[in-house]
């Protein structure tokens, strides 16, 4: 049982870039995208055909239940593709990223800051900020989203069964197809811990709670996502411009990258890609990037 919750903590850690692609990035203009979370890639010379699912990592496995297409895509799958996996080896060095020893949350925000903090974040996740003065805040920003958005999904959206995300890499290796990590934890780690300074990520949490006390975002996007509204969930991703940092590091460079690693599995066929929503949207999106390299991507 200790065992399962390590797993089912660690799965939350490693899908919140996931998360954070839905709640959090800031956007550039893009072209028109058909409202569906599932695609499918075709190589026109090869005839492979393979799956892209935009996932929501706060969503049990049980989603896949009332989700026949996207359950099929999965089961039929040699291949599974996910952004990481658990990798418990790298637990300790992954927590080491998350420190900041020489520096403190107070001492990063001025004390009308730090009090509307006090007061907004630690109804949500149940803990005083204290606890956090040493970590890095984008942990506390993450964490805070991730609870206003869970606090926000209506109780026919949560689905049972372990995250998403993690239930994936788990049962596909279980079913022996062969699970494909896109990213390692470590780097997912510096991404996630590195791409802003402290002192940015301190400026990006009191934005982030401003911005949810004012216009309340997680419920539109979880709305946006139910909808399958790719182009509604990039709209209102530009309402967090200022409370996330570079998109570009977040989600154009990691895109880029995975191509090349993608090409040849998709060249194979029978290969299902999950990866959070807002990577398949934009002109720098997946969907698009995969097109620029001649396979035929069409909604489901």
């Amino acid at each position: 049982m200790e065992q399962m919750d390590i797993k089912n903590r660690w799965g939350k850690w490693a899908g919140c870039l996931a998360v954070m692609a839905v709640l959090l990035l800031a956007v550039l203009p893009v072209k028109a995208q058909k409202s569906s979370l599932l695609w499918k890639i075709k190589n026109p010379e090869t005839k492979a055909v393979s799956y892209i699912f935009g996932t929501y990592h706060l969503i049990g496995s049980a989603y896949l239940d009332e989700n026949a297409p996207v359950k099929k895509a999965y089961e039929e799958a040699e291949t599974v593709v996910v952004e990481t996996e658990l990798d418990s080896s790298a637990m300790m060095m992954v927590a080491m990223k998350a420190m900041m020893l020489d520096n403190s949350l107070k001492s990063l925000v001025d004390s009308a800051d730090y009090v509307l903090l006090k007061q907004e974040i630690e109804p949500i996740i149940g803990m005083p900020i204290s606890q956090f003065d040493n970590v890095k805040p984008i942990m506390l920003s993450t964490m805070y989203s991730v609870a206003k958005a869970q606090e926000v999904t209506p109780k026919d959206f949560t689905f049972d069964g372990t995250p998403i995300d993690l239930f994936f890499a788990e049962d596909g290796k279980e079913k022996g197809k062969k699970v494909v990590p896109l990213e390692t934890a470590m780097e997912q780690a510096e991404i996630l811990f590195d791409s802003q300074t402290v002192e940015e990520q301190a400026a990006a949490l009191v934005e982030n709670v401003k911005a949810e006390v004012e216009d309340d975002l997680s419920a539109e996007i979880l709305d946006a996502y139910q909808k399958q509204d790719l182009d509604k969930l990039w709209e209102l991703s530009q309402d967090w411009d200022e409370s996330m940092g570079e998109m570009t590091l977040l989600l154009d460079d990691r895109n880029k990258k995975w191509i090349p690693k993608l090409k040849p599995l998709l060249d194979e066929g029978r290969v299902f890609i999950a990866v959070g929503a807002l990577h398949l949207p934009g002109e720098m999106g997946v969907l698009e990037l995969l097109k620029a390299e001649g396979y035929k991507v069409s909604s489901q």
